[in-house]
């Protein structure tokens, strides 16, 4: 189970991004508290930190294994509290990377045919290739866009 966390002394909105996004996700959020970043990495297998600019969520910080494997720029518009299921979430659009590796149906063939099946309530639309729109029962949930992706140059 992928897991998210914060800086050390987060805003009201990144832990309200946080809860979100890890509610629609099917993720896990714990609150960071005086843990060290290396602690909570090594804790957790997979780990996305959250930090901020000016107290709004900024940078997604994927990690894996203990190695950073990727960062990403972002910026949050909406964010609406809803009561969500743990149902799938699938993506629609053109898809910049690999869905699995935030834990969705896959994008290949099987994964779609599986997500036509089951009729998803939680959809990702992707429009313009960076702007993510995170719908749940067809509401609004949350926007997100992908400002840069900066990749682990291990």
């Amino acid at each position: 189970m992928i897991v998210i966390s914060t800086s050390r002394d987060p805003s009201q909105r990144t832990r309200s991004f946080c809860k979100v996004i890890a509610r629609f996700m099917n993720w896990r959020y714990i609150q960071r508290g005086k843990k060290g970043i290396e602690e909570l990495i090594n804790e957790h297998p997979e780990i996305i930190l959250v930090r901020e600019i000016k107290g709004n969520p900024a940078f997604l910080d994927f990690y894996r294994k203990g190695r950073k494997i990727a960062t990403w720029r972002i910026n949050v518009g909406i964010i609406k509290k809803e009561k969500m299921d743990d149902s799938h979430v699938c993506f629609a659009g053109r898809v910049p990377f690999n869905p699995l590796m935030l834990g969705a149906l896959p994008d290949n063939r099987a994964g779609k045919k599986f997500a036509l099946k089951m009729k998803p309530k939680k959809i990702v639309y992707f429009r313009k290739g960076v702007e993510m729109d995170f719908r749940y029962d067809g509401k609004r949930v949350l926007t997100v866009k992908v400002v840069r992706v900066y990749e682990s140059e291990d």
